[in-house]
């Protein structure tokens, strides 16, 4: 289990060094974080994406897999 902490206006969600390392992920990289439609929440690694030539910008790896729900909070 994990507690939410305060950081600022926002909420932080710390996780251990296990999880970072089983998942693949470092500091600093990107996360999606999706509210499921059963109150679930899905936190999935960004793949990196390596462009010849160019930088790829956080908005070419929007996750259009899986359309969002608005949800009403």
């Amino acid at each position: 289990m994990q507690r939410l902490t305060k950081w600022g206006n926002s909420t932080g969600l710390r996780l251990s060094a296990s999880v970072m390392e089983a998942a693949g992920l470092e500091a600093g990289d990107y996360v999606y974080v999706r509210l499921l439609d059963t109150g679930d929440i899905r936190v999935r690694p960004v793949k990196r994406v390596q462009i010849v030539g160019q930088a790829a910008s956080i908005a070419d790896a929007v996750d259009t897999a899986t359309p969002a729900k608005e949800t009403k909070w």
